[in-house]
């Protein structure tokens, strides 16, 4: 408890507070578009009359977007700062909400969607970056984690039941008129309120150009000792976005027989777990003073969660729900490994380095999704029972973040201690 209590005291300084404020703020609109696929898709079926497989390309196509936009947003973070460049691209997506509301069709809906994601591209970097402006090198983690759970949490909680009340009161259009507007006016408080003293445009990078910024890029994926933390960045995204984002309720629907009423109370308990998880992380690296030995320790717990429910998927509905819930707790080590990776590069790469760690690991989910999509489809052609099918699914998972993990596991640890001699 006490602990706990001075990891909220680090935000009740003036600057730092006004800042994480504003960024969860801010993070929370983002999470509205990033967890409302759901409701998003049944109105989209409904109004539009989109077949599923259209769906399926129209709320993707934002995650791509976000992702295939990481290696430019390290750039610009280098280059410009977290302030300009969230603010920037906050237009875009703003444009992006916009036309989805006006959307008459399939097509304008995909291109709303690739502008939010394009436009969205560098908030968590961003928060992070910010994090390392204002507080001490050793408390970062701890700073980014409570801002991300707290700006996640209260985005996970509009994104579903509040969405759709607003869809069914003041229609499609009007709702992401709304949303675009509170977007808008998020990017005004970061462009007003958030100081950028000591910020990245006071540094040396700020002027070396876009050839400088590209060498610096190359310079970062040649450096073999990230290789090992490039590994992971594969791991950090798509477990949760296969398995909670994807399969989670069919698998309950299908060997469980819940309604979707009922599967959706099992997913909300794991969209609380995951924000849980991030903000039990934050502190985490300090405690045991280990930025390795943290995320390794949830991912294995993630692959024991995986390798029990493939070996008893249809067990009692309270040890799934105590073992998917367990699995998203353990699933945010984002906060954890960006820490590890910037101690591994100078300051004015960390925008670079973050981006691509984020660019591999929402990249991945594609791969993953497309994978268990089509070996689903593939097995139940041949035949197979969808228990066998469903165990498979949550073996491959387990098997690629065992992957990751051995790979993982030859990086260097960089301890939150030493970063703080160093400073």
């Amino acid at each position: 408890m006490l602990r706990l209590k001075k990891n909220l005291s680090l935000l009740r300084k003036p600057s730092l507070f006004r800042t994480m404020a504003i960024m969860a703020f801010f993070l929370m609109l983002v999470q509205v578009n990033r967890v409302g696929g759901g409701v998003l898709a049944s109105e989209l079926s409904d109004g539009y009359n989109l077949s599923p497989t259209m769906i399926g390309l129209v709320i993707g196509s934002m995650f791509f977007a976000a992702a295939v936009v990481q290696v430019p947003v390290g750039l610009m973070l280098d280059s410009f700062g977290a302030r300009r460049t969230l603010v920037g691209l906050s237009v875009i997506a703003v444009s992006g909400m916009i036309l989805i509301g006006f959307a008459s069709g399939a097509a304008e809906l995909i291109i709303g969607r690739i502008l939010v994601g394009i436009g969205h591209g560098a908030s968590i970097t961003g928060v992070y970056l910010l994090a390392v402006v204002w507080t001490s090198p050793e408390r970062v983690s701890t700073v980014a984690a409570i801002t991300i759970a707290v700006g996640g949490a209260l985005g996970g909680i509009l994104g579903t039941a509040p969405l759709a009340i607003s869809f069914e009161t003041l229609g499609f259009s009007d709702t992401f008129v709304l949303l675009a507007i509170a977007s808008l006016f998020s990017s005004f408080l970061i462009w007003k309120l958030i100081d950028e003293k000591n910020s990245f445009t006071d540094k040396p990078n700020a002027s070396e150009g876009l050839a400088g910024s590209l060498v610096g890029f190359f310079e970062v994926l040649k450096d073999r000792n990230l290789w090992p933390i490039f590994a992971m960045a594969l791991c950090f995204s798509f477990p949760f976005a296969t398995i909670g984002g994807l399969w989670a309720i069919p698998f309950l629907q299908d060997l469980h027989k819940l309604t979707s009423v009922e599967a959706g109370g099992i997913i909300l308990a794991m969209a609380f777990g995951v924000n849980l998880g991030t903000f039990l992380y934050g502190p985490l690296d300090r405690i045991f003073n280990s930025r390795k030995w943290i995320v390794l320790s949830g991912v294995m717990t993630m692959i024991i969660s995986l390798l029990i429910l493939a070996a008893m998927p249809a067990a009692s509905l309270i040890l799934v729900t105590i073992l998917l819930t367990l699995f998203s707790v353990a699933s945010p080590i984002f906060v954890t490994l960006a820490g590890h990776a910037r101690g591994y590069v100078h300051e004015t790469r960390s925008g670079r380095v973050l981006a691509t760690v984020n660019f591999l690991g929402v990249g991945f989910i594609f791969v993953v999704q497309f994978l268990t999509g089509s070996l689903f489809e593939v097995l139940l052609n041949l035949g197979f029972s969808t228990e066998i099918i469903y165990r498979i699914i949550f073996l491959v998972v387990a098997v690629l973040l065992t992957f990751g993990l051995i790979f993982y596991s030859f990086s260097r640890d960089v301890r939150p201690t030493t970063i703080e001699t160093k400073s």
